[in-house]
């Protein structure tokens, strides 16, 4: 028991110290919104579902706004328990639970998808991850062409990137922005799921969702004037993978 509380203290003071540093981050750096309405034009399709790639979302909890009603898609893992601390921190609802990935095991995807459409009906923007955990990066998932085709409501592709970064040796590339940089916040235009889509036409619009991640997170490091693959530490930088 007193093992479980010094646990969940920790990840609480870890989650807390998180979301701070997103905020020093977006405190210290120059904003660029593209479009310049982005704000607004996100405001106008609410509900909506929000796309990210894994590894590329810790300044998207910055978006949020108290008028503004998100719930996202977090899993149960340890890794899953800072992120889900840190953005209670910005008022942001959370729906636990992932897709099986390609260990094929139970992760509560099926009952958070099925939560992701109640919040989508009671008005709320719901955000996840495109790709699936332990599958290859950057590589849209079935999940959400299905959310959205059952639900109705659009994809909107967002991204946000920093001049200033260091990329961490995870599956992801899990990337960690970092203060006084140029930050970058890029919205791509709404896709829509039709309701009587076949195979063909989902499989379709899972590429779709994949080439617009793929656009709008390359624009967004081209606005933050950054190398998606340049590490701050070395300072090195080499053509990235996927972002052309």
């Amino acid at each position: 028991m007193k093992r479980e509380t010094t646990k969940s203290l920790s990840t609480a003071l870890k989650g807390s110290l998180i979301a701070g540093f997103i905020r020093l981050v977006k405190r210290t750096s120059r904003i660029v919104y593209e479009p310049g309405d982005l704000k607004a034009q996100l405001r106008a399709h609410r509900p909506f579902i929000l796309a990210m790639w894994h590894g590329q979302f810790m300044m998207l909890a910055g978006l949020s706004a108290p008028d503004v009603k998100v719930a996202a898609i977090v899993s149960r893992h340890t890794d899953g328990e800072l992120v889900a601390t840190a953005l209670k921190r910005f008022d942001i609802g959370l729906i636990r639970g992932a897709g099986a990935g390609r260990r094929k095991r139970d992760r509560g995807g099926a009952q958070a998808f099925r939560q992701a459409l109640r919040a989508l009906e009671g008005g709320s923007v719901v955000a996840l991850t495109a790709d699936v955990p332990l599958g290859e990066a950057r590589s849209a998932g079935n999940g959400i062409v299905t959310l959205a085709q059952l639900s109705g409501r659009p994809i909107i592709p967002i991204a946000a990137a920093t001049s200033r970064f260091v990329t961490l040796k995870t599956w992801s590339k899990m990337t960690i922005n970092l203060p006084f940089s140029r930050l970058a916040f890029v919205g791509g235009p709404p896709l829509f799921v039709p309701a009587n889509a076949g195979r063909d036409e989902l499989e379709q619009a899972r590429r779709d969702v994949e080439q617009a991640m793929d656009a709008v997170t390359s624009r967004a490091y081209e606005i933050s004037r950054a190398s998606a693959s340049r590490s701050v530490r070395t300072g090195r930088r080499s053509p990235p993978r996927r972002y052309q």
